[in-house]
Formats: C-alpha cells, sequence, structure tokens
C-alpha cells in the first residue's frame, strides 16, 4: 500500500488519539497548555507536566520512559524493566539516546523537544517507537536506524508501519548558513529551504516526511504547525533566542495501552 499523502493530526494538546489500525495504540503531542515537561530547560513545574502529559495516553509517570537526547542516531529498545527511567531526573534517562523502541504494552515512550520534529511509529497490534529527529538525526540516518529496530523487533513489513510526525519548525523559520544548507542538503536535498525572509533554510519535518517515504512506509501523518511561527502555542527553541530566556519542552507521547482501545480514533 503506497504512502497516503498528509492529512491534520491533532494540532492542540487534549485527549489523545488512537490509531484506526489499532486502537490501543495511544499517541499525544502536547503544547504550551500542558507546561514545560523539561527539567533541565525553562520554568514552571516539570514533574506536574509530565503527569498530564501521561495521563494524555492513559499513563502515569512511572509507566514512562524518558532519553537523554543528544542528537545522534542511538536507537535503543526498552520494556517493563525500564518503566520510569528519567521520570524525575535527566541523569536517569536512557544515556545517550534519540529513539525508543518497544513491543510491550503499557510501556510509554517519550520524546521531548523545542524545533525538532518528534516523529512518532507504530508496528499496529506488536509495537512502537519514538525518535527525535533534530538536523544531525537527520543527517545521520536515525529515522532509518529506528525503522529498522521496529521492524527487526515486530517482524513488520514497511508498509504495514504508519508514522505521525509532530510540530517542529518548519523551512519558513529555520535559518542557517548557506554552508550548513549545503551540508545538510548532500545527505538529504528535500531538506534544502529559504526562509519566508529569503535566507537559506533547512525543512526538518520535510527532510523526515522524505526518508520515511523512502522507507516504504504505510501511512504518514503530519502535525501541519512551526513552532517558531506559533511559539504562543508550541515551545521554540528559536523563537526565544537572544531573548534571555530558555525555551522549555513539549512532548511527543506514544504506547499501547490496551484499556484505552475504546478511546478516540485519529481520523
Amino acid at each position: 500500500m503506497p504512502a497516503s499523502g498528509r492529512s491534520q493530526v491533532r494540532t492542540r494538546a487534549g485527549p489523545s488519539q488512537a490509531l484506526p489500525e489499532d486502537p490501543a495504540i495511544r499517541l499525544a503531542f502536547t503544547d504550551r497548555a500542558v507546561g514545560n515537561v523539561s527539567f533541565v530547560v525553562g520554568d514552571g513545574d516539570p514533574s506536574r507536566a509530565r503527569a498530564r502529559a501521561l495521563a494524555l495516553v492513559g499513563l502515569s509517570p512511572h509507566a514512562a520512559v524518558f532519553m537523554e537526547q543528544v542528537h545522534g542516531d542511538r536507537v535503543m529498545q526498552v520494556g517493563p524493566a525500564e518503566r520510569g527511567r528519567g521520570v524525575r531526573s535527566r541523569g536517569d534517562a536512557m544515556p545517550a539516546t534519540d529513539a525508543l523502541v518497544t513491543t510491550a504494552d503499557d510501556v510509554g515512550l517519550v520524546v521531548l523537544v523545542a524545533d525538532c520534529v518528534p516523529v512518532l511509529l507504530a508496528a499496529p497490534g506488536r509495537g512502537v517507537a519514538a525518535a527525535h529527529a533534530g538536523r544531525r538525526g537527520i543527517e545521520a540516518g536515525l529515522l532509518r536506524r529506528t525503522v529498522e529496530t521496529l521492524r527487526a523487533a515486530t517482524r513488520a513489513a514497511p508498509d504495514e508501519l504508519v508514522a505521525l510526525l509532530g510540530p517542529a519548525i518548519g523551512g519558513c523559520c529555520y535559518e542557517v548558513p548557506g554552508a550548513l544548507a549545503d551540508q545538510v542538503a548532500a545527505v538529504e536535498p528535500t531538506a534544502r529551504a529559504t526562509t519566508a525572509w529569503g535566507t537559506p533554510a533547512l525543512d526538518l519535518p520535510r527532510a523526515a516526511d522524505a526518508q520515511l517515504r523512502r522507507l516504504g512506509l504505510g501511512r504518514i501523518e503530519r502535525v501541519e504547525a512551526c513552532t517558531r511561527c506559533e511559539s504562543d502555542t508550541w515551545y521554540s527553541h528559536r523563537a526565544t533566542t537572544g531573548w534571555g530566556a530558555d525555551a522549555g519542552r513539549q512532548a511527543g507521547l506514544i504506547a499501547r495501552v490496551p484499556a484505552c482501545s475504546a478511546g478516540p480514533s485519529l481520523h
């Protein structure tokens, strides 16, 4: 089955959505309304924000797994033994990791972002994954490694997989030096973009979408939102740079939670 065209995913925090292919798989993208979920940057009460975020997918914080995201290409498979990792501090998160895969039920995978692309993946009935696709991850092939790990863990064919891309900075706003744009475009040509004011830029959501399509995924959807353009709704590092303030972080969350299988569908 060929990958479908884009259709809009929920762009505000609220009840999580379920995949029509497997209603037990719950996913959500949080925003400022949920609060800053980072212990490292931003303000607010991250513990309370994390509890609110995990509740969206029917889980408590102790059931979640967080990553020490380092803009690398490491993918780790986790299970019940890792539940609670990184919930109370970054120091206890899965070390030097930018993508997680699980085949276990009731294990929440969490990716934190403030401009990078949160990518949630599902093999309906078998497993889920979450990846932190920033500029370096796009260059390093993180999404390919994540898909390969999910496929190996679930024995799923590429066209059985579903991907959801969350809010991220768009090519309209992600200005970079021309040499850096050339460097990334040499690896992923679809990443090349021009800002709304005419300077070199990178379009990370388009690049992530293109990489997943080349891997043959069955369905890919995307939140059509630029975090910098809509920084009143989403946390954005670029929107706060130069203002003397650190951006907080929002979350992409995914889990297979059989108890929630009667919830609303993504469509």
